[in-house]
Parts: structure tokens; sequence; C-alpha cells
């Protein structure tokens, strides 16, 4: 696992397969961008984060997790079947055509990490040591978040659509949890006066909240298959482990 280090004192892995801990050579990997490939490999990537937290629950029945995962993050019992649910990471999604009326042309979201079904949408935006961007190229008042919820509800069509921050602690995203903080409270009648070009319905949006990449291991999730357990264990590890890594 050879490494060196940064001028600022993180480790670099030579390799950025060993900065993974589970499907080191996923066909994900074919034809990725040079420069996301390049990130990997940094300690502190939280590509590389989002990748083993999300890849290893993909490897594990959903039925032993998602309902925790979705409780706690809304206070609420988990109302959808979870047999056809999928995850994808860095999925490019487009953002509503109406944008156009208040700002010049978008160009697609790269979101993190999406659970979906034929009955909701989930995204996910991952930071682990870094903060929210507060603008976009073409509109310096539209924050990340606020982007990805409006791409995200568009997107999720007739689906309920759900959106979480994901980050590592407080210190490290104060500004994006305090503007989940402010969309949770403002509702669906202040998401409209943000989201002006919105003349669809934004009812669609049933939650909006923030967890720390540490909460899964808060909830009793009991594995007995034996690879599941493995791969849950590593996992757990791995998280608990994230402050040390550098």
């Amino acid at each position: 696992m050879e490494s060196k280090e940064s001028k600022s004192g993180v480790k670099i892995y030579d390799n950025f397969r060993s900065n993974l801990i589970i499907s080191n050579y996923d066909n994900q990997f074919v034809g990725m961008r040079s420069d996301k490939i390049e990130k990997i490999r940094s300690a502190n990537s939280e590509d590389a984060v989002t990748w083993n937290y999300f890849k290893s629950l993909r490897e594990i029945n959903p039925e032993l997790w998602f309902p925790k995962l979705f409780s706690h993050n809304f206070n609420s019992e988990c109302k959808y079947s979870i047999n056809d649910i999928c995850i994808n990471l860095w999925k490019e999604i487009s953002p509503p055509p109406s944008l156009t009326e208040t700002q010049k042309e978008e160009g697609n979201s790269e979101i993190d990490t999406i659970i979906e079904s034929k009955d909701f949408v989930w995204f996910f935006e991952a930071k682990y040591k870094s903060e929210i961007s507060l603008r976009t190229k073409n509109n310096e008042k539209r924050d990340q978040l606020i982007r990805n919820i409006d791409v995200g509800s568009h997107y999720a069509g007739e689906r309920d659509f759900y959106f979480s921050l994901i980050y590592f602690d407080e210190k490290y995203s104060p500004i994006g949890i305090e503007k989940i903080l402010e969309y949770k409270s403002i509702g669906i009648d202040g998401l409209k006066k943000i989201l002006v070009h919105r003349h669809d319905s934004l009812e669609n949006i049933k939650g909006i909240s923030c967890i720390k990449w540490i909460d899964i291991l808060k909830s009793e999730i009991k594995v007995v298959d034996f690879r599941e357990e493995t791969i849950f264990d590593t996992l757990c590890d791995y998280i608990e482990n994230l402050g040390i890594r550098q």
C-alpha cells in the first residue's frame, strides 16, 4: 500500500484502489474521468468515503439497514417497498428546463449517491472534510444543496423525493448544516419562493435532512450472513477510523 504525503501532510496513495475497502475493480472505473480517479487517491477524498460507504451497503440486504437509515433521517417509519431499490454513485442528472427562465443554462449535476425505487428517490450530497459550494457557475445565489433539491425533485417526478447532506463533523461543514436546517424549516412554500422557475409541483419533496457518516453505526443492524457480516464489520471499522485518516 505505497503512499506519499502531500505538502499539507495528507496521505496520497500511489494507486487509488488502495484507498478503497470494496469493489476495487468495479466496472464503473472504466471510463471514469482521470481527475476523479486522481482525487480518490487522497486519504481525505469524499469520493473514496462515498464509494466505501454506499458500495458496502449495496452488498448487504437492504431490509437490514435501509428502514433504519430512513427512520433515523426523517423520524418516520419507512413505508416503501425496498425489493426494487437501486443505488447509483455519481449519476448525472439534468436540471429542470424551466431553470433557464431565471438564469443562464446550467449543466448536469453529478449526484454523489442516489437510492431510488419506483416509489421514491433519495439524493445524498456527501461531504467529508469540506464545505458545500455556495454558488454555481451562472448563479451566485444558487448553492450546491438547493441545486440538488431542485434537480432531484424534478428528476423524481411523481415519485416522493428526499434529500440528505451526509457529513463527517460539524466543524468541517457548518454552512451546509445551516442551509439544510433552513430549507427544512421553510417547507414547500419557502422552497417555491427560492425555486421560482418551478411551475410544476414541489409537493413531492417529502424530507430534507443531514446525517453523519457514523450514524449508520448507531442503528441496531443484525447481519447474519457471513459475507454480509464481513462487509459490514469492515465498513464499521473504516467509518470509526475516519477521524484519524491522514
